[in-house]
């Protein structure tokens, strides 16, 4: 059993080899026999004429019995166990000095002559012959005969004969040892043999994925149980007489023999991904584990289904490019298309879009009267009925909650986005049928030109979104265009803009820190750090409001470093002053240009040192937008911060341009779910769906999963269910002061979430 459990440890690949290996040294092991064949025979020839010489001897003289040995040099106790007459039972197990003078054999070694002695009893006269051959394996040959005198004419015969024998028979004996050698060799090598296709087929056949042996071509050797159920055809079918492109898909049938080819010279492990069609034409991806099996030309390769995986990647990048709810593009994508857009409009002038933010009047009282169920099936009838009203080359994205943005495409002027509007509103006139109520819906709406304003994508739906607020203001149910309050606008913008410089040298800003929570234990896990800026005449201006215009300055930089700054002194104190906080994290967002600054990991190493914090409490959380700006500095800056014990995260994600490649490739630590997801986990089996595989797969990767804006307790049980380790949300804190924090630390957090609330 030991010697399969350490099988068990190695992979396919090395037990065939192991097999292989056995068998080339039993086949050298036979080689080195010379001719076996011809040595047995010889073995034979001798014996047959040392046979005939001695029944020579006793025609001359009365021979009772004799015996032949071999011993060493210095070994000279010969006991006399075989005779060639069994009947003599009374000599058996004597020694020869029980019967003649020790010195008599001595002698016959050291003269090389033979020796005529009497028996000690003086029945027998002894005639002993010795010889040597160059392995110093000595022959020594007794013969006994009738004590009486002998002429010397037959003595000397006998002698001859003698001789002759003893060399035969030391020749026999030493043909006689290499071929019994070599036997116990080879049963020693053939047991091996045997041992290792047991643990081979136990091994090969127990892998856990579907495993076969191929040879060059890609014909199909061996196959074990899993490999001929995961393709459907049984094994006798396929051992010998299919090849694996078979089963491939046609990039993976031109491409396999190149992969062969590089697993065996340059690259031991090849792990390529293929398309696989079973017999039943059921398409599944694979993940092909190839290695070179140790003999001539043969490969061991094994299949991992992932596609589960690839199904929820898809799924997910799905997600991260739509609204789970209505199935329109969201934020993300629109921005995306707004980009291109923008773009296009720099390259082509005479080409204009426009940008229609829409927010669906009293929406909230229909919600909260009629059940959120109904209001989810209410924006989904929004949703077709906004898509059913503009072209195919134009899109509606759901921007959250009860918004809607529209991104028209080569629109000429205003009047072409008055007819749009204006249809839009038409339609809207009719009732929609609800969950069998009939539910009529208003809608105010913002509209920007893009001939009416050089605005970038952000501030560009920033307008449109003022523009739908002032039709809100004037009454709902119309529609604004953002000329007409585009002045206001710019010049909030250079105010913030004049004063933010003025604020970060004064001190304006200030740390809150919301709750990040373990939701296993009701226990605090960390605090992520949020700035605000406390303006002395505009008062608390949100983030939403400065963080851009911070990016698009590149004041973000001398910001950023002020929060770090501020939050590495609490979270210092804390640790200090207070027991509970010692192996808490302490989370900060970082900017993409912050990310990108080739001195970062230097900088945040050099505060983290003045504020006395242990960089492995530091947690910083990236956003999903790093991964198309610069890939090749992130990977370089991220590798940098993880050498220094800090984590990352990836704030927001499944609503941007994440992929699973990202999070192997970044050596990412925790991914925070976005929002716009746990908004909508309720009621919403789609979207429940998509979160408890983005948790599914978190907890395969092994990484930490995080849920963002959880608000109310059906969110919080729902995320429990699908083991959901982490969150953070209303529902247990708004982001608190520095005071509330130390509070919380101070009462020892024995109920956080009563406490948060």
């Amino acid at each position: 059993m030991d010697e399969l459990n350490k099988a068990m440890d190695l992979t396919v690949g090395e037990r065939l080899e192991a097999i292989s290996r056995n068998a080339m040294e039993a086949l050298e092991l036979c080689a080195s026999l010379g001719d076996y064949q011809t040595s047995v025979t010889k073995f034979k020839n001798r014996k047959d004429i040392l046979e005939r010489s001695l029944q020579g001897l006793r025609q001359m003289v009365a021979i009772e019995f004799y015996a032949f040995y071999a011993v060493n040099e210095a070994h000279f106790d010969i006991a006399l166990e075989h005779l060639d007459d069994p009947g003599r039972a009374d000599y058996v197990d004597r020694t020869v000095e029980d019967l003649i003078d020790r010195g008599a054999v001595a002698l016959a070694f050291r003269e090389k002559r033979t020796q005529t002695v009497r028996s000690h009893d003086g029945k027998y006269q002894v005639l002993i012959h010795a010889a040597a051959t160059t392995s110093k394996i000595y022959g020594v040959f007794f013969c006994f005969v009738k004590a009486r005198a002998l002429e010397k004419g037959i003595v000397d015969k006998i002698t001859t004969i003698i001789i002759k024998a003893t060399g035969y028979a030391l020749e026999n004996f030493e043909l006689y040892q290499l071929i019994r050698q070599k036997n116990e060799e080879l049963v020693e090598k053939n047991l091996q043999v045997s041992k290792s296709e047991i643990l081979y087929r136990n091994t090969f056949e127990n892998t856990g994925n579907p495993t076969i042996v191929v040879d060059q071509k890609g014909t199909i050797v061996h196959v074990n149980s899993e490999f001929a159920a995961f393709s459907g055809w049984e094994r006798e079918a396929l051992s010998g007489r299919r090849n694996i492109a078979e089963f491939l898909a046609c990039e993976g049938r031109t491409g396999f023999a190149r992969t062969l080819e590089s697993a065996e010279k340059d690259h031991p492990d090849v792990s390529p991904e293929y398309g696989f069609e079973n017999r039943n034409h059921e398409h599944k991806t694979v993940f092909l584990k190839i290695s070179p099996l140790g003999l001539e030309n043969q490969y061991i390769v094994s299949f991992a289904d992932i596609t589960p995986i690839k199904d929820a990647e898809k799924q997910l990048q799905f997600q991260a490019f739509h609204d789970p709810l209505t199935r329109l593009p969201n934020r993300i994508l629109f921005r995306d298309r707004l980009k291109q857009a923008i773009k296009k409009k720099k390259r082509y002038p005479d080409y204009n879009y426009a940008i229609v933010f829409i927010d669906l009047d009293r929406f909230k009282s229909i919600n909260d009267t009629m059940g959120h169920n109904v209001g989810d099936d209410l924006l989904v009838k929004v949703g077709q009925r906004l898509a059913s009203s503009v072209r195919e080359l134009d899109t509606v994205a759901r921007f959250g909650g009860d918004e809607f943005l529209l991104l028209l495409e080569d629109v000429q002027d205003q009047n072409c986005c008055d007819i749009v509007v204006r249809r839009i509103l038409d339609q809207f006139r009719l009732p929609l049928e609800v969950a069998g109520h009939e539910v009529v819906m208003t809608l105010s709406m913002g509209v920007l030109i893009s001939s009416e304003s050089q605005a970038e994508h952000a501030d560009a739906i920033r307008l449109a979104d003022m523009s739908m607020y002032e039709a809100k203001r004037q009454g709902r149910n119309q529609v604004i265009y953002a000329h007409q309050i585009q002045d206001r606008e710019i010049e909030r913008r250079l105010v913030l803009e004049n004063h933010l410089q003025t604020g970060i040298q004064k001190g304006e800003f200030f740390v809150q820190y919301q709750p990040l929570m373990d939701l296993a234990t009701n226990r605090l896990y960390g605090v992520e750090a949020l700035v605000r800026w406390r303006h002395p005449e505009l008062g608390i201006i949100p983030p939403n409001s400065f963080i851009p215009i911070a990016e698009e300055t590149g004041l973000i930089i001398p910001l950023g470093r002020k929060i770090f700054e501020m939050a590495f002194a609490d979270f210092a104190a804390w640790k200090t002053n207070f027991a509970s906080a010692r192996d808490l994290c302490l989370s900060v967002n970082l900017s993409v240009k912050q990310m990108l600054q080739s001195n970062l990991a230097a900088d945040i190493q050099a505060m983290a040192r003045d504020a006395a914090l242990p960089l492995e409490n530091i947690n910083l959380e990236i956003t999903e937008s790093l991964f198309i700006d610069d890939m090749e500095r992130a990977i370089k800056t991220i590798h940098e911060l993880k050498t220094l014990g800090i984590s990352i995260s990836i704030d927001d994600f499944g609503t941007g341009y994440s992929s699973l490649k990202y999070l192997n490739q970044f050596s990412i630590d925790l991914v925070k779910i976005d929002k716009i997801l746990i908004d909508n986990i309720n009621g919403n089996l789609t979207n429940y769906n998509i979160v408890a595989s983005m948790l599914e797969l978190c907890a395969k990767l092994n990484l930490k999963a995080m849920a963002e804006g959880i608000e109310d307790i059906d969110q919080l049980e729902k995320l429990r269910g699908m083991n959901c380790p982490f969150g953070q949300g209303y529902y247990f804190a708004p982001p608190r002061d520095r005071q509330v924090i130390e509070d919380m630390l101070a009462g020892d957090m024995g109920s956080n979430l009563d406490y948060c609330l």
